[in-house]
């Protein structure tokens, strides 16, 4: 049972790769690029290489088959620097319900600091109004073990932009496998994960409405129709190596439907189940892919784990090189009770 199990994950993974490739021509032409921001510590320390054995509540955005490992009430928070003044915070919730599975809510927001306004007549800004634009995706997911071997899970989620007086809103679904112990090798595993397969982006709202004045003076009202764009799916294919020495390894490829291919790799080490340190790569697959096309790079990471109270505590910290702008900086606190 179990070797048909992997065989049809193995069947699906090389259909979808085959159906989902990425296209460079199509690079600046969608929409809710904010669902492509990670969050969790611990994978953007490793770059993303290990979705076959992300767990809790930090697998949501890289695998939502993870949440089915959840063992109890848990509540994540996170704060990532990006760059200038632009932040990205994270929380989620979740909980086991028995025999059904296991549920959890997820809240990521981009704080895009104060922007100043220009108009036609005020193209610096001196008058020194500002506004901030609202960039957030909340989402509801479901994690289930269905055997020793699989855990599955899916994301429904709500993608929100905002500019004063214009908005534009979005749903979309992930979906994911993990696969533990493939072809019966203790400790491999495999993922699969299509993220953010959904409805198109459009703005509209009270700001792309204009006015023009006509004949005998008469001034009528008229509204600009944005475009609807299509949001950034992805697709991901993972294996992964955990060694009862307490070391992981891990490679992914991700095809994106917006821009080149990505494969990253990573590696976790476990010191008695209390002190996690990580690492990892990603890099384009394309040989034309310039050094300035690949903004992120090399990823470090390192955290605690440890009991107070009853509750079990991690706290983790994540720094990610870039190439025009200082590294981001993250860290993360987890509390599962």
């Amino acid at each position: 049972m179990n070797n048909k199990i992997h065989r049809n994950i193995w069947f699906f993974g090389l259909l979808i790769s085959l159906m989902f490739a990425g296209d460079e021509a199509r690079i600046g032409t969608g929409a809710g690029m904010q669902l492509l921001v990670p969050v969790g510590a611990r994978g953007i320390a490793m770059s993303g290489a290990d979705i076959a054995y992300s767990s809790g509540l930090e697998s949501i955005y890289w695998n939502p088959a993870g949440l089915g490992s959840l063992e109890g009430p848990s509540g994540l928070v996170s704060n990532m620097t990006m760059f200038n003044d632009i932040s990205v915070n994270y929380f989620a919730t979740g909980a086991t319900f028995g025999k059904v599975g296991q549920f959890a809510l997820s809240i990521k927001s981009i704080d895009m600091g104060n922007i100043g306004v220009t108009t036609v007549e005020d193209m610096d800004g001196n008058s020194g109004a500002v506004f901030s634009p609202t960039l957030a995706t909340i989402g509801l997911t479901y994690g289930k073990t269905l055997q020793d071997r699989v855990n599955v899970g899916v994301t429904m989620k709500t993608i929100y932009e905002s500019i004063p007086r214009a908005l534009a809103q979005a749903y979309a679904f992930d979906i994911g496998v993990q696969y533990s112990n493939l072809a019966n090798i203790s400790g491999l595993g495999l993922a699969l994960v299509l993220k953010n397969i959904g409805t198109n982006m459009h703005y509209s709202g009270s700001a792309l409405t204009d006015q023009a004045t006509g004949g005998n003076d008469l001034t009528d009202f008229y509204n600009r129709e944005a475009s609807s764009d299509p949001i950034p799916s992805t697709y991901s294919m993972c294996l992964s190596y955990r060694s009862p020495m307490g070391v992981t390894l891990g490679g992914t490829f991700i095809s994106h439907n917006f821009s080149y291919d990505e494969v990253s790799v990573g590696g976790e080490y476990v010191f008695s189940n209390m002190l996690y340190l990580r690492g990892g790569l990603l890099t384009g697959l394309v040989d034309e892919v310039s050094k300035d096309d690949v903004l992120y790079s090399m990823s470090f990471g390192a955290g605690i784990k440890y009991k107070l109270m009853g509750m079990n505590l991690t706290l983790d910290y994540t720094y990610r090189a870039q190439e025009l702008f200082d590294g981001n900086q993250l860290f993360s606190l987890g509390v599962q009770y």
